[in-house]
C-alpha cells in the first residue's frame, strides 16, 4: 500500500450537497476511496484554491507569499514528509485562481461568496498578443516550478485535469505524469472540448471590461462558448459543479494503474 499526498481545489477536497448555507463538503472523495483500498493519505486540499497555492502548501509554505490572493492558512498546515510520500496526486484547476479573491457581484447583494479577479491581474493581460499565448506562458510558469520542485524531492507527480484540462506541454516534464488528460471528459463522453478558464465569474466580469474584449473579442466568445457547453453538461450530470462518489470512483480506478509503474 502506498502513502499518497493529495494536492487539488475542491475537487481534491470531494463530493459536496446542499443548498445555500448548507452547502458543504460530505466527507466522501478521492481520499477516502485511497483509504478503503489500503493506502495512507495526506490531504492538503482547498475549496477555492488555486494551483500555485498548491505549490506552496507543497514547498510548506502555508501563509502569504505574495502570489495567491485566497486560501492562505497558517494555522492548518500540515507538515509533508516527503521521505515517506510515494505519489503526488495533483488536480489541476482553472488557471485564473491565482489572482482572485470573494465578494458580491452586484453592490446590493448579500451573498458575498462570487469569485472576483483582482482588477491588475486584468489589466497585466492586456500585455498579451492572445489568450493563447496567456495560457502557454502560465503553463511555462507553472509546469516548470511544480517539475523543478517534485525534481528537488525526488517525487513524480501524477496530474490529473480536474476544473482545469491539462496542457499539452506537460509531456515535456520528465517528473509530471498526466495520469488523467481531462476527467471531466472521462465522466462525460459527450463533452468534446474541455478549457483552461472553468469558472463562470470570469466570463461575465471579462466581457464586461472594455479594453480586454476589444483585444481578445473573437478569442474569448469562442472560449466562451466553449465553456457555456461544458457547464450545461456537468450541471445537466452531476447537477452542480462536483463529481458524485460514483464519479470519484471512475477517477481513482483511471490514477491506480499509475501507483504500479516504475518511474
Amino acid at each position: 500500500m502506498a502513502n499518497i499526498c493529495i494536492a487539488g481545489d475542491s475537487w481534491g477536497v470531494g463530493v459536496f450537497s446542499g443548498v445555500g448555507s448548507d452547502y458543504g463538503p460530505t466527507g466522501q472523495g478521492i481520499q477516502t476511496i485511497f483509504e478503503e483500498l489500503g493506502h495512507h493519505v495526506i490531504n492538503i486540499s482547498k475549496a477555492g484554491g488555486s494551483n500555485t497555492l498548491m505549490i506552496d502548501r507543497l514547498k510548506g509554505q502555508w501563509g502569504d507569499t505574495g502570489r495567491c490572493l485566497f486560501g492562505m492558512e497558517t494555522n492548518h498546515k500540515i507538515d509533508l514528509n516527503y521521505d515517506i510520500i510515494d505519489y503526488i496526486v495533483f488536480l489541476q484547476t482553472d488557471i485564473f485562481r491565482e489572482r482572485h479573491y470573494y465578494g458580491k457581484q452586484k453592490s446590493t447583494d448579500t451573498n458575498t461568496n462570487w469569485k472576483i479577479l483582482e482588477q491588475e491581474f486584468v489589466d497585466s493581460l492586456i500585455q498579451f498578443d492572445s489568450i493563447d499565448s496567456i495560457v502557454n506562458e502560465y503553463f511555462k510558469n507553472f509546469y516548470g516550478e511544480l517539475n523543478s520542485m517534485a525534481q528537488k524531492f525526488n517525487k513524480k507527480i501524477l496530474l490529473m485535469g480536474g476544473w482545469s484540462q491539462l496542457h499539452p506541454s506537460v509531456d515535456t516534464y520528465p517528473y509530471l505524469i498526466p495520469a488523467i488528460q481531462s476527467a471531466t471528459k472521462l465522466l462525460i463522453p459527450e463533452l468534446k472540448q474541455d478549457c483552461y478558464l472553468s469558472d463562470p465569474e470570469w466570463y461575465t466580469q471579462l466581457d464586461q471590461n472594455t479594453q480586454f474584449m476589444s483585444k481578445f473579442n473573437l478569442e474569448f466568445k469562442n472560449l466562451a462558448i466553449v465553456n457555456a457547453n461544458k457547464l450545461k453538461l456537468i450541471y445537466s450530470n452531476w447537477n452542480e459543479v462536483h463529481p458524485d462518489i460514483i464519479g470519484y470512483r471512475r477517477i481513482v480506478d483511471a490514477i491506480l494503474p499509475f501507483l504500479t509503474k516504475k518511474y
